[in-house]
C-alpha cells in the first residue's frame, strides 16, 4: 500500500521533497476567547487566533521559539496573490513538490526555514525564511536566532536584514503553545488551511502557473 501522502506529517530528509502554508479564521464557537467571567479576562491560546505567514512585520517586536518542535525545513510555492499585492505561500504534498522542482515551476518552488514567533501584542506567525546563502537570507536569519533570545524588531539595512533587540520586553513570561508544527493537529495546519495546502497537481494554482508558462 502507498504511504499516505500527508502534508501535515513529520519533517523529511533535506534530500527529499518537503511542505509549505497561510492562515484562516477559527470560527470555532466554543473558543476560550468567546467567554470572559465577570472581571477577568482570558488570554487568547494558539487554537483562538489566526497565524501570520511570512515575514514579521518591521513594526513589531517578536520572540521566536527555542522547542525543536517549532522549528523545520519545507518546501512552499510561492506566487503573486490575485490582487497583486504581496505573496501567497502554499503548502505542497511531497509529492506535488517533486512534480514542481523537477519541471518548469521550480522557480516557484522555494526551500524554506520555518520558525514559530510570537509579538509583544501575543500574535502568533511563521517566519519564512529562504534556505539559502544570500545576503537577505542569511542576515534575515541571524535576525532571527537573536530573537530566540531577546524580543527583536527586524529592519532593512542597505541589502541585508538587521535587528533591533528591546531588553525592556521581558521573555521569562512568554509561554508557547504545547504542540507541534507537523502533525494533524500540528500548527502548519491551523496556519495554512486547506485553501493554502497543495495536494494534487491538478490544482488551480498550479494549472494557472502552467497556463502562464506556455
Amino acid at each position: 500500500m502507498e504511504p499516505f501522502d500527508d502534508p501535515f506529517g513529520e519533517p523529511i530528509d533535506e534530500n527529499e521533497s518537503k511542505s509549505p502554508m497561510q492562515p484562516l479564521a477559527d470560527d470555532d464557537p466554543f473558543a476560550a476567547s468567546n467567554f470572559v467571567a465577570d472581571g477577568e479576562e482570558v488570554p487568547a491560546g494558539i487554537d483562538d487566533v489566526n497565524i501570520e505567514v511570512g515575514a514579521p512585520s518591521e513594526e513589531e517586536f517578536v520572540f521566536v521559539s527555542s522547542d525543536p518542535r517549532h522549528t523545520l525545513k519545507a518546501n512552499l510555492l510561492v506566487v503573486k496573490r490575485e490582487d497583486g499585492y504581496g505573496r501567497s505561500y502554499f503548502l505542497l504534498s511531497p509529492s506535488v513538490a517533486a512534480f514542481c522542482k523537477n519541471g518548469s515551476l521550480k522557480k516557484f518552488v522555494k526551500h524554506m526555514r520555518i520558525f514559530l514567533y510570537i509579538t509583544n501584542e501575543g500574535g502568533y506567525g511563521l517566519w519564512l525564511i529562504r534556505d539559502s546563502l544570500d545576503n537577505w537570507s542569511v542576515s534575515d536569519l541571524a535576525v532571527a536566532q537573536t530573537a530566540k533570545k531577546v524580543f527583536t524588531r527586524r529592519y532593512t539595512d542597505g541589502k541585508v536584514r538587521k535587528g533591533h533587540s528591546s531588553s525592556a520586553l521581558p521573555t521569562d513570561t512568554v509561554l508557547f503553545p504545547d504542540k507541534a508544527l507537523t502533525g494533524p493537529d500540528g500548527i502548519l495546519g491551523q496556519a495554512f488551511g486547506e485553501a493554502f495546502v497543495i495536494k494534487s497537481i491538478d490544482h488551480p494554482v498550479i494549472n494557472r502557473l502552467l497556463k502562464g508558462i506556455k
